[in-house]
């Protein structure tokens, strides 16, 4: 994946992008391992971000796991997505193929599975209203 590539942000997106083009986007009721999504490369976000999370670290990126929720058209929906430390804390998306991820990301907490599940049901019944948009340096930073 990442052939003789030294540079974090570099590595971390050549990472995201074959974590994308190789694992079908497909709901799975089991929760895998970052071996089993490699071996059968299918899964919704949670398993994109798993397989993420373990070849980013492998790679020696410090990662961390984030959910919430993703605005895709008018909805918000639950959604993992990994971040990576490349000289600061940045999200990515390797379900979405976004690198750095948009700020349609909100973050609700950090964390595996096990500190997830308490958000999944509430996401249903939470409602958001984007009342306005500034954006200030963040071009730049791509």
């Amino acid at each position: 994946i990442l052939a003789a590539e030294t540079d974090a942000r570099r590595a971390a997106e050549k990472i995201a992008g074959w974590v994308n083009l190789n694992v079908r986007k497909e709901p799975v009721v089991s929760i895998p391992s970052a071996i089993e999504v490699l071996e059968n490369r299918v899964g919704d976000c949670n398993e994109h971000t798993i397989l993420y999370a373990a070849l980013a670290r492998s790679a020696g990126i410090p990662t961390r796991i984030s959910a919430g929720v993703v605005r895709v058209l008018t909805r918000f929906y639950y959604h993992a997505w990994p971040e990576v430390y490349v000289g600061r804390w940045m999200a990515v998306d390797p379900t979405l193929g976004q690198f750095p991820a948009d700020a349609t990301h909100l973050r609700l907490i950090q964390g595996g599975l096990d500190k997830q599940a308490p958000i999944v049901a509430a996401v249903g019944s939470l409602r958001l209203e984007v009342k306005g948009v500034r954006m200030s340096g963040l071009e730049a930073a791509r």
